[in-house]
């Protein structure tokens, strides 16, 4: 029967990641995104290193200022950001000018998205999201360019 199903509605062989990187809504200045920044998408399951990362800075309460939390912070970012240029992706892109991107995929059920970016005066900018991608043309992701959040 799902054969047959199949044939009828065949289901999308790949996931469209329709994104926008924007700033937090704390420090919004303006309506638009935010350029530049550079998005990863992995297989979530395969990459634990990362996620290990992520969930370290995330723990982590540097933004106290607390000396002992900045380095083991910066320790970590850097640790993070060569886990990610080492680890296979599924797909990379940059945001535009709007801060807008789209990454095209295989489906599988979880998908992590992945964004980081210099910016003057933050010495860590990037955002995290997990979303499934199965049985799906499209799905909108909308990274939060935060200091030390995953969402």
């Amino acid at each position: 029967m799902f054969g047959l199903l199949s044939l009828v509605h065949p289901l999308p062989e790949k996931t469209l990641l329709d994104g926008s990187a924007q700033p937090c809504a704390d420090v919004k200045e303006t309506t638009s995104g935010v350029p530049g920044v550079h998005v990863y998408a992995f297989n979530a399951k395969k990459i634990p290193a990362i996620r290990r990362s992520l969930f370290v800075l995330d723990s982590l309460d540097w933004e106290n200022g607390d000396p002992d939390a900045m380095r083991a912070a910066s320790r970590e970012y850097d640790r993070l950001l060569s886990r990610v240029r080492a680890a296979r992706t599924l797909g990379y892109a940059t945001s535009n000018g709007n801060g807008d991107f789209e990454i095209t995929v295989t489906q599988i059920d979880s998908v992590l998205v992945f964004g980081e970016a210099k910016w003057p005066g933050e010495p860590f900018y990037y955002s995290a999201k997990v979303v499934g991608a199965i049985g799906q043309e499209e799905v909108r992701v909308v990274l939060l360019m935060c200091n030390q959040q995953l969402l």
